[in-house]
């Protein structure tokens, strides 16, 4: 994935925020490269981790996969019923809306890269670099570094070192990632 970011979609509340997203539900927007992952595999990962079978009735938390064209529209639905199947359940009964994303507004500041936040040495670093919220949540190198030090997804931290000299980090920055990793790969984590 190249980036993502906490946002509101899904309503017509005009300027949605935390405390007044309308008709909004909260997301996450996802760049990724067609090349290297696809929608359909994205599609995967999410059902893989979603519980389908319930209902949450608040729309801020409501399951949903939101689409952009009728391309990724068809692709959910199709994936929809591929998991019902293997679930032994009707499509009916997957409570996880397909809906159009419309606008997508992205969340507060203090909602981008969550899992940086426990890090404050490397957020104040890359807060330095991104001068304000959305350039931190647009940010590549930000997204990848908080995959890595919280997402809880099987994580390779072999890719992580190899990548770490080309997100352009401070020297003592680098350095104190690379040790911190080094130690995760030598633990067999």
């Amino acid at each position: 994935m190249l980036r993502t970011r906490a946002g509101y979609a899904g309503g017509n509340k005009e300027f949605p925020t935390y405390y007044g997203m309308g008709n909004h539900t909260e997301v996450i927007s996802i760049d990724y490269d067609p090349r290297v992952l696809s929608y359909e595999d994205l599609l995967e990962i999410f059902w893989s981790a979603h519980r389908c079978d319930q209902i949450n009735r608040s729309r801020q938390y409501m399951n949903a996969v939101f689409y952009h064209d009728e391309t990724q529209k068809k692709a959910a639905e199709k994936s929809r019923a591929a998991l019902a199947k293997r679930r032994g359940l009707e499509v009916s009964e997957v409570q996880t809306g397909i809906l159009p994303v419309g606008d997508f507004t992205y969340a507060e500041g203090y909602h981008q890269k969550y899992y940086l936040t426990r890090y404050r040495e490397i957020r104040a670093a890359l807060t330095e670099v991104y001068k304000d919220e959305k350039a931190l949540a647009d940010s590549t190198v930000a997204t990848r570094l908080n995959a890595y030090l919280g997402s809880g997804m099987k994580k390779d931290w072999k890719v992580f070192l190899e990548e770490l000299p080309k997100y352009g980090l401070a020297k003592e920055l680098e350095e104190s990632l690379r040790e911190a990793a080094t130690q995760v790969v030598k633990s067999g984590k």
